[in-house]
């Protein structure tokens, strides 16, 4: 498993631009546990819990059929192994966690009954993906506390349901998980500008510890304070659509200078032109070669066989043809780039003396250039993913600067509506008791954030 949990995470470098695990530290190291967690993404739901969280894992297609089968894992994870179970069975793009089975409280009680001193425990996994269906995104996975095992089989699904709930930050429209984000990066440019030493671009899993703490707040206020809930939510909903109308988020109305000069747009100009001079190259070229072909393998393999099996056994499907394909195509791939490398008859070879690297690498012997090739096919993946992200955002960058420079838009209302709001919104985060505070305490097992949020003194 060691080299599958490797291959994993090889691969996750070379699909997200940004990765997060949240307190790995509840994963226990001196027992087993069983990893339960929704299924929002597929494919990189299995890469991503397999590959990033550490220990021996139990291969398990999602269903137990018998009770041989049940004792033969139940036995394994008494022993110290750990099993990642998705109980909703099925992939979905809900933002509301569905219906689980209970497949993952029967392995855990029946693990506990074998089990000598020290017992498993649960691990509820949120999974968030900040965009779940666009390539080179950002994904976070948070580790909940450890929970332990008791009870019936319908008792303790119905905590693990309500764990899974909590950590997904499950909502029941998808509008009103995307106000919770919105309201948390209002949120986040206010501090950035009232405290400048906060760092102005938080990390996804800072953003997901953020949207959480909303959450807690917004559900606490409709519960014990519903007129003032409603009043901030219109007045947020209201500047979110107004933004929206313009193709704005709220950090860059907080980020727009006091004085737009030139200068500063001719930065940016340059900036982009730096960081996309690097992209149309050598690192891009092999990136593309290596990532795209074996990824729609990957796609079309699951469309023509996964679709006949049950989706509790399509991930696995997906898992294993990816750890199939990639290292093939890797193998493929960087004896095709030796052979243009090194070959006389290569179409590059009557361009060697135009350049020095060439020269090097033409005289280099076999035995060098192919193993240096297969390491560089993975290696150019994740090289062009930092590349991508930068120029990306030096793209955004220069485009805010047009924006910042148009005189349509009213930048001194949208500024004051915005700052009144997060003022607001910031007094109402700091008079509560929520998750990430030190005087935070989880809520009772199966229970949602919002029934421990606390009134500060």
């Amino acid at each position: 498993m060691g080299l599958q949990n490797w291959f994993s995470r090889v691969l996750m470098s070379t699909w997200f631009r940004e990765i997060s695990v949240i307190d790995l530290d509840n994963l226990p190291t001196d027992r087993g546990a069983i990893i339960v967690s929704w299924h929002p993404g597929g494919l990189f739901d299995n890469l991503l819990t397999k590959g990033l969280l550490p220990g021996k894992k139990i291969s398990f297609d999602g269903t137990i059929d018998d009770d041989d089968e049940l004792t033969k894992i139940a036995s394994q994870v008494a022993a110290g192994d750990n099993i990642i179970v998705f109980p909703e069975g099925d992939t979905h793009d809900s933002p509301k966690t569905k219906k689980i089975r209970d497949c993952a409280a029967r392995i855990a009680l029946k693990s506990v009954e074998l089990a000598g001193d020290l017992k498993p425990v649960i691990i509820p996994v949120g999974i968030h993906y900040s965009r779940t269906y666009y390539f080179r995104e950002r994904v976070a996975l948070t580790v909940e506390r450890p929970l332990e095992i008791k009870g019936s089989v319908d008792d303790l699904s119905h905590v693990i349901s309500g764990e899974i709930s909590r950590a997904a930050l499950s909502r029941n429209d998808w509008k009103d998980r995307e106000l919770i984000w919105k309201a948390r990066s209002i949120i986040r440019a206010e501090r950035v500008r009232v405290n400048p030493e906060i760092k102005d671009r938080a990390s996804y899993g800072e953003d997901v510890l953020g949207a959480r703490r909303v959450r807690a707040a917004w559900e606490w206020m409709a519960t014990n304070k519903p007129d003032v809930c409603k009043n901030i939510e219109e007045r947020t909903k209201s500047h979110i659509n107004k933004l929206e109308s313009y193709n704005l988020e709220p950090r860059h109305v907080d980020r727009r200078p006091k004085s737009i000069t030139n200068k500063g747009f001719m930065k940016s100009i340059f900036l982009w032109l730096f960081a996309w001079s690097f992209m149309l190259g050598f690192v891009t070229l092999s990136a593309v070669i290596g990532s795209i072909p074996p990824f729609l393998m990957v796609v079309a393999c699951d469309r023509i066989f996964g679709s006949k099996l049950k989706q509790s056994s399509r991930g696995s499907l997906k898992l294993y043809t990816a750890f199939v394909v990639y290292p093939i195509w890797w193998l493929i791939s960087a004896w095709m780039f030796t052979w243009f490398l090194i070959s006389d008859s290569s179409p590059i070879s009557s361009i060697e003396d135009y350049s020095a690297i060439l020269q090097f690498l033409f005289a280099l012997p076999v035995y060098l250039v192919l193993p240096l090739m297969i390491c560089w096919m993975p290696t150019a993946g994740v090289l062009q993913m930092k590349l991508y992200a930068r120029g990306t955002i030096s793209w955004r960058r220069m485009r805010l600067w047009v924006k910042w420079r148009d005189s349509s838009f009213d930048w001194d209302n949208l500024c004051s509506v915005q700052r009144d709001l997060a003022s607001d919104l910031v007094k109402i985060g700091d008079g509560l008791i929520l998750p990430g505070d030190s005087d935070w305490v989880e809520p009772n097992a199966g229970l949602d954030d919002f029934t421990a949020v606390k009134v500060r003194d």
